[in-house]
């Protein structure tokens, strides 16, 4: 209201009063439609022009109040049946109590109006739903997920096409409020017929309590998902252990696979082959199974887009690494060698050595990178990651 006091203020006040005139002693809509271009003649700036036709467009013309309009009055009666309210001229208002809230006489409030006053009758408001508009203000800001229920699916009269779905909310601040989700904007657009009566997840793309028979409300069921996910990521950082259930094995570019996590519905998360657990003489699709349900370390996530991406190799390291004791037995491959010995990968990005003097003892000197073979636990030292193996004898 800063910029409207601002133009009270200021020294086209004559003019304002000129043109406020024009306006209240015409029910002329062609006039109202062509203010801007009234008040440029008169030499009001295009700030106060805006100000003004906000304050024209709401304000009472003729005596009366504008259909869909914001008003401010005081409560001065109170009856079983709702609150009358005084805006100062001659036609008072009237809020059903099922609109009024928590209203007492001497209240001051502002309304929603939602049948203008005629000769017969007085404005018929509502102060609940002038707090759902505004509460659906914060709401297109914030771009938090709401839920309604669709009650009608609207088809082009012309194409019998879907245009879209209707929903209406039935309970807490919005109770009462309507609006549209656009064919494009729904997510299961193949069965839209079937979302009669169902309740969709919505978040406010447009929010316009002037216009139209309802007002002008326009949601998104698509961004509602897109939002789920980003608030679900948020809720993410990296190194926390999540569980999830493998999806989908994928072929990426360069040969690289890729694997597709379900952390929860409507959350996916990749994990790329670098990133997986490998075992030697296996492949990825023989280590991670579709249908596995496992733990996860989340390596990144990017809360903006949505993405959260997985690992396995440091999990499951420190569970393999946990499992190692004196005697186990394990077949691995030769990894290096060095003129002490050889190391022996085991599993899980974990290396054992094979000492020179085991190797001479069990003649196996020239044992080279690459080759299988298979040892046994001498001692393993978890704190020092250090494994001393030897080899055994294989029939």
């Amino acid at each position: 209201m800063h910029c409207l006091n601002r133009f009270e203020r200021s020294t086209n006040l004559s003019k304002m009063k000129k043109v406020n005139f024009q306006l209240s002693n015409s029910n002329n809509a062609k006039l109202i439609a062509e203010f801007p271009d009234e008040a440029a003649k008169l030499g009001i700036t295009a700030e106060e022009n805006e100000a003004f036709l906000q304050l024209v467009m709401n304000m009472p013309i003729g005596g009366t109040l504008r259909a869909k309009s914001f008003v401010t009055g005081t409560i001065v009666q109170k009856t079983k049946e709702g609150v009358y309210v005084d805006f100062g001229t001659k036609h008072d208002g009237f809020c059903p109590a099922v609109e009024a809230g928590e209203l007492n006489v001497g209240d001051k409030a502002s309304f929603w109006v939602l049948d203008p006053a005629d000769y017969e009758k007085a404005a018929t408001l509502s102060h609940t739903k002038y707090l759902a508009w505004q509460h659906l203000d914060e709401l297109k800001e914030s771009g938090a997920v709401i839920t309604g229920r669709v009650f009608f699916i609207a088809k082009d009269k012309r194409t019998s096409r879907i245009a879209g779905v209707r929903v209406a909310f039935d309970e807490g601040i919005l109770k009462g409020i309507r609006g549209f989700v656009p064919f494009r904007e729904t997510q299961d657009r193949r069965n839209i017929e079937n979302l009669l009566n169902e309740k969709l997840e919505l978040v406010v793309m447009k929010s316009d309590p002037h216009r139209g028979p309802f007002g002008d409300l326009v949601l998104s069921n698509t961004k509602a998902g897109s939002s789920f996910v980003r608030e679900q990521v948020s809720k993410l950082e990296a190194g926390l252990i999540v569980e999830g259930k493998v999806k989908k094995i994928l072929n990426l570019e360069d040969g690289e696979k890729g694997v597709l996590v379900e952390l929860c519905e409507g959350l996916t998360g990749i994990m790329y082959s670098r990133d997986i657990t490998t075992v030697p003489g296996k492949s990825i699709a023989d280590t991670i199974k579709v249908g596995d349900v496992r733990t996860f370390e989340v390596k990144r996530v990017d809360a903006k887009e949505g993405k959260v991406w997985l690992a396995t190799k440091r999990l499951d390291k420190i569970n393999f690494q946990k499992q190692i004791a004196k005697d186990q037995v394990y077949t691995g491959k030769v990894v290096r060698s060095y003129e002490y010995g050889v190391f022996v990968h085991l599993g899980c990005e974990i290396n054992g050595l094979v000492h020179v003097s085991d190797l001479k003892k069990a003649g196996r000197e020239n044992t080279k990178v690459g080759d299988i073979v298979t040892v046994k636990v001498k001692h393993a030292d978890e704190r020092a990651e250090r494994i001393a193996l030897q080899l055994v004898e294989t029939k």
